[in-house]
């Protein structure tokens, strides 16, 4: 009790108190500052340690020296009637009251900010639009075996509707990040995506997409300055295990995202064993920065196509050593045609020139890019180098497991090629990995089409029909699997079903489908009418499905690149009229035209065709396939 008395007497007691408040204020606002000014994380780590070296030599000086009309004197020195201890207890006393209110106006304050994020974070709505009935499988439980985490869409607080493709765009790329630490397995983009503004528990959405953790988070801009809260939470029991808030210019957005992603690293590396961590990228113009997340969320949602491409092209004038904008602007070239119509043979070569050329740029700046790398399996394929593309795809799901757009265009080369049950493999695998990625299930129905798996082609249109019936494959999946398969009747039947549904979009339908079984009573003018509303892809189908050589070759002259990589699989769909066509010259020289052949003899032959020595070969073989 003695020492105890005399610690109060020299007011160490109150000095311990007056030290910890201070402290704390102290470190609160410096986590509030320092990121503003692009601290970086080791100052605030010093700071605490310099504050808590410091603790026991302020106590000592608290039981050394004395605070005197004189100054400042050893406590031995003092007479007791010169002591002014209880004038100094009652202003510590002030003055640890005034930083513990202090302290409880900051905590408050900063709660209630972040709660508001939060509640803004979290619209009313409990589950994805899928139909309960029909939504796609959950991903196999992996989430306590393997390090895992599904980034969920950043909120747009910004109070401008306009600015939904900052949030996402930041989203998508804290996704790409995470995804290049090894160890850890990603949710995919298009699965994440499928729960935007959509709420709901996370515990729940958690074990839907198969995840131990989830990250979710919000964006604030204004002009050039971001505030972006991140929070990760477990999923087993809703247990925020790390949250912190970043203000910072937009200069600096990628070393942000690198530090939530270390941050998100470190945070899972004891119950995970996740010890990897982000590399480390360069500062970005915010202009460009801005032009290549407006490209991305134009070229996702495929609403505009030369917008978007003009975006990627600002991005690389401003930053020409800016990988990502040169293959992005790639990959935009390749999906134009799909979306741009009408365009001449001239302006389809020079969008496949645009192709190559970006992807090049790309490589010659981040050859280890998944994306770059996908892009580069694009132009390969786009020029008929079936293997290299191959060689590319390859190379991309090996740096990231869980992009899905390089394995998708993996899985359609392998089907190109003649390789049905391969791709049918590779199609499951990228169902698996991302669930809610439309083009990933029409990977799948495809393969299941040449493989004569009617169930498995009816699920995809199934599972498609639930969560995007605006797709093509919802409308036309079953009759073209009947017209394939040479049941006219049934193609006839899908075909009223749908047209009750769609009749607009299925109007070109009704004349191509009784031209592709041969009526004759249709007539050139209503056959060209009927074509110039037949979507890309369809239209040569048809013909196959007829057995007109002419017509599928000048159409797939006439198409493009894009197209005519699927000369062989168009006719290869068609059991009866397109396996006779192969064996026309006019088809093989076709063949080797557009690189099958070499490819062939590169890295074996399809089930229908064989070499016939160096210099020839033979397909439309007899095959046996399940009906």
């Amino acid at each position: 009790m003695k020492l105890w008395d005399e610690l109060k007497r020299r007011n160490v007691i109150r000095m311990a108190g007056l030290y910890l408040v201070g402290s704390w204020l102290v470190l609160q606002v410096a986590e509030t500052l320092l990121p503003i000014y692009d601290t970086p994380d080791w100052v605030l780590k010093a700071l605490v340690l310099l504050i808590a070296l410091g603790f026991i030599p302020a106590m000592v000086f608290s039981w050394v020296f004395e605070l005197t009309p004189d100054g400042l004197q050893r406590d031995a020195q003092v007479a007791e009637d010169q002591s002014r201890g209880g004038y100094s207890a009652r202003r510590m006393d002030r003055m640890i009251g005034v930083g513990l209110l202090a302290l409880v106006i900051f905590f408050v304050v900063d709660r209630m900010w972040l709660s508001a994020d939060q509640d803004a974070m979290r619209p009313q709505a409990s589950a994805p639009r899928a139909n309960a009935d029909q939504s796609p499988p959950p991903t196999e439980d992996l989430a306590s075996v393997i390090p895992s985490v599904a980034v969920l869409p950043f909120s747009n607080l910004s109070g401008d509707p306009e600015q939904e493709y900052f949030s996402d765009g930041m989203t998508e790329e804290l996704l790409n990040v995470l995804a290049k630490i090894k160890g850890l397995k990603v949710a995919a983009r298009t699965s994440v995506f499928a729960f935007k503004d959509q709420g709901g528990d996370v515990r729940q959405i958690g074990s839907t997409l198969g995840v131990s953790h989830i990250v979710e988070g919000s964006v604030r801009r204004d002009g050039n300055h971001i505030r972006v809260t991140a929070q990760l939470i477990r999923v087993a029991d809703g247990f925020h295990e790390w949250s912190h808030s970043y203000d910072r210019q937009l200069e600096s957005v990628f070393a942000l995202q690198d530090d939530i992603a270390n941050r998100v690293s470190l945070a899972l590396k004891e119950s995970l064993g996740v010890a990897a961590s982000a590399k480390a990228r360069s500062d970005i113009a915010p202009e460009a920065y801005d032009h290549y997340l407006k490209g991305r969320s134009l070229l996702r949602s495929r609403s505009d196509l030369n917008a978007a491409i003009d975006h990627f092209e600002a991005a690389v004038e401003l930053e020409p050593d800016f990988a990502a904008g040169w293959y992005s602007l790639s990959l935009a070239y390749e999906v134009k045609y799909w979306y741009v119509e009408h365009m001449t043979l001239a302006q389809l070569e020079e969008v496949f020139r645009n192709v190559t050329m970006a992807a090049k740029r790309a490589e010659a700046i981040e050859p280890d890019s998944p994306g770059v790398q996908h892009a580069l399996g694009n132009a390969a394929r786009s020029q008929f180098q079936y293997a290299e593309a191959e060689r590319h795809y390859l190379r991309s799901m090996q740096l990231d497991p869980s992009y899905p757009d390089a394995r998708e265009d993996y899985t359609e080369l392998l089907l190109q090629v003649g390789r049905p049950e391969a791709s049918m493999a590779a199609a499951r695998q990228l169902v698996e990995l991302d669930p809610y990625f439309v083009v990933g299930w029409q990977r799948y129905y495809s393969a299941a089409l040449q493989l004569g798996q009617f169930a498995d082609a009816q699920e995809a249109v199934e599972r498609v029909r639930a969560f995007a019936p605006y797709y093509l494959l919802s409308k036309v999946g079953l009759m073209n699997y009947a017209i394939a398969h040479n049941r006219q009747q049934d193609a006839q039947e899908h075909l009223a079903w749908s047209a009750e549904r769609w009749p607009e979009d299925m109007a070109y339908a009704q004349v191509m489908l009784p031209w592709a079984f041969g009526d004759d009573s249709i007539s050139e003018q209503a056959l060209q009418q009927a074509l110039q509303i037949t979507p890309n892809g369809e239209k040569a189908s048809f013909m196959a499905a007829r057995g007109d050589i002419s017509r599928y070759n000048a159409e797939m002259h006439q198409a493009g690149p894009n197209m005519q990589v699927y000369y062989y699989s168009n006719l290869f769909d068609n059991i009866g009229a397109g396996h006779a066509m192969m064996r026309d010259p006019r088809v093989k020289e076709l063949l080797i035209r557009y690189g099958f052949v070499a490819y062939w003899r590169e890295l074996g032959w399809p089930a229908i065709c064989r070499p016939l020595g160096d210099d020839d070969f033979e397909c439309g073989l007899a095959l046996e396939r399940a009906r």
